[in-house]
C-alpha cells in the first residue's frame, strides 16, 4: 500500500512540474500539405504515335463521310424528313470532329496558335459545350471585375478547358456541379491568369463513386488538355478527393501588352506572286484539275466539287499516275491536289515532275504540315483535314482566283 502511495505522488509531482511547461510551449499547428505536382505526361511514346496514326485515319474518315452527307441532303428528293435526319447527322459528325481534335491534341500534334482570350468570354463558349457531355450539369462562374488576357488563342483556351472538363466528369462520375473561379496571380515575375475548376457532388456519391479511375477516355481527356496548356507556357495541377470532388488548377501567362503590341497572327494566304511571275502567268488550254488522294470517299467528294466549278477532273490515287497525267500533257491541268506534303519534297519524283513539266501549277496540301521546300512553291495552298464542304469550296475559290 505505501509502495502505491508513493508512485501517486511521483506521478503527482511531475504533472505538476510539466504542466507550466506546457503552458509556455507554443502549439504547434500541422503543416499544409505540399501542392500536388504539375500533371506528368499519362501516355507512352508508342501510344502517341498510335493517337496519331488513328488521328490521321479519323480525318480522312470525317472528310469523306462529311462531304457524303452534304451530297445526300442536296439531292435528297423527298425533304419533309430532311431536316431533323440532317440535323442528326451534322451533330454525330460534330462530335467526331471533336473526338478528331482531342486525338490530335494527346498525340502533340497542335501546333501552337498565337493571340489572346478573355476568359469570360471563354467560359461563357464552354458552358454550352459541357453541358452536352452530362445533362444536368450545374454551372457556376462568378467572373472576377478585372482579369488580364490570356496569352494563347481563343481555340486553344477553349479546347483545352473543354477537354479538362470532360476529364473531371469522367473522375467523379455522377458529380453535378462545376465551379469556375478566375484570378490574377503572381508566381514569379510576370503575371499569371489562374482558372480553377472544380466539380463537386450535390449530395453523397452512390457506392460505386469511390472506385479507382480505370477509364482510357479520361487519361485521353487529361492528356489532350495537358498538351494544350503547356504548348502555350501553362501549368495543370490536379487535386482529387475521391467521392468528394476533383478540382483542377490551370495557369496561363498573362497578357501584359496592349492588343495592338501583341504578336500578329500568321498569315494563312500564299506568298503575294511577283510581278515577274504574274507576267510569265502561263495560260491552260483546258483548266484540269489533276487530284492525288489515296482515300476513295474524298476523291469522290473533291471530283464532285472540282466538277461544279467546270474544271475536268483526273483523279489518281498513287504519285505514278499524276507524274504521268502531268508528262503527257502539262498544258491540260491548272491544279494539282495532293493528300501529302511529302509529294513535294526534293526527293519525290512527282516533284520533279511539277519542276519540269508544269512549274506555274497551281497547288492544294490536304494536310496539317507544308512541305520543307514552301518558298520553292509560289502557288502552294494548304487545307487541313478534316475540313467540310463549305471549306473545300472557300478553299478551290481562293486557290482558283489565285495568280
Amino acid at each position: 500500500m505505501s509502495e502505491l502511495l508513493w508512485l501517486l505522488a511521483g506521478a503527482a509531482i511531475a504533472v505538476a512540474v510539466l504542466r507550466p511547461w506546457r503552458q509556455r510551449a507554443p502549439r504547434e499547428e500541422p503543416a499544409p500539405p505540399p501542392p500536388p505536382p504539375p500533371v506528368a505526361e499519362t501516355i507512352t511514346a508508342d501510344a502517341r504515335q498510335l493517337a496519331s496514326t488513328f488521328a490521321d485515319e479519323l480525318a480522312n474518315l470525317l472528310s469523306g463521310v462529311e462531304g457524303r452527307a452534304h451530297h445526300l441532303i442536296t439531292t435528297a428528293p423527298d425533304r419533309t424528313q430532311l431536316p431533323k435526319a440532317a440535323e442528326a447527322m451534322l451533330a454525330s459528325i460534330g462530335r467526331l470532329h471533336i473526338l478528331h481534335t482531342k486525338v490530335v491534341a494527346a498525340a502533340g500534334r497542335r501546333r501552337a496558335e498565337p493571340g489572346t482570350t478573355d476568359l469570360a468570354a471563354a467560359v461563357g463558349a464552354l458552358a454550352d459545350a459541357l453541358q452536352q457531355l452530362q445533362f444536368g450539369l450545374e454551372l457556376r462562374w462568378d467572373p472576377p471585375p478585372h482579369l488580364p488576357a490570356i496569352a494563347a488563342g481563343p481555340t486553344i483556351v477553349h479546347d483545352a478547358l473543354l477537354f479538362l472538363g470532360a476529364a473531371l466528369l469522367r473522375a467523379e462520375r455522377g458529380a453535378a456541379l462545376l465551379s469556375i473561379d478566375g484570378e490574377t496571380c503572381f508566381a514569379g515575375t510576370s503575371p499569371w491568369v489562374q482558372v480553377e475548376m472544380a466539380l463537386e457532388w450535390h449530395s453523397e456519391p452512390g457506392p460505386d463513386a469511390a472506385a479507382p479511375i480505370d477509364d482510357v477516355a479520361f487519361t485521353l481527356d487529361l492528356e489532350a488538355a495537358r498538351q494544350l496548356i503547356v504548348l502555350h507556357g501553362g501549368e495543370l495541377q490536379l487535386h482529387h478527393l475521391r467521392s468528394r470532388s476533383v478540382r483542377a488548377v490551370v495557369r496561363w501567362p498573362a497578357v501584359t501588352t496592349p492588343a495592338s503590341e501583341s504578336t500578329p497572327a500568321l498569315p494563312t494566304a500564299a506568298p503575294a506572286q511577283s510581278a515577274a511571275t504574274a507576267t510569265a502567268r502561263h495560260h491552260h488550254h483546258y483548266g484540269g484539275a489533276l487530284l492525288l488522294e489515296s482515300d476513295p470517299s474524298i476523291r469522290a467528294m473533291l471530283s464532285t466539287e472540282l466538277k461544279a466549278t467546270g474544271r475536268a477532273v483526273f483523279a489518281c490515287a498513287d504519285g505514278a499516275a499524276a507524274s504521268s497525267f502531268l508528262e503527257a500533257t502539262p498544258d491540260r491541268f491548272e491544279l494539282l491536289i495532293v493528300d501529302d506534303p511529302q509529294r513535294l519534297e526534293r526527293s519525290d519524283p512527282l516533284a520533279a515532275t511539277i519542276r519540269t513539266a508544269a512549274p506555274r501549277l497551281k497547288l492544294l496540301v490536304l494536310a496539317a504540315t507544308l512541305p520543307s521546300t514552301r518558298a520553292e512553291w509560289p502557288l502552294l495552298h494548304q487545307l487541313q483535314k478534316p475540313f467540310d464542304v463549305h471549306e473545300l469550296r472557300h478553299a478551290l475559290a481562293t486557290v482558283l482566283a489565285f495568280g
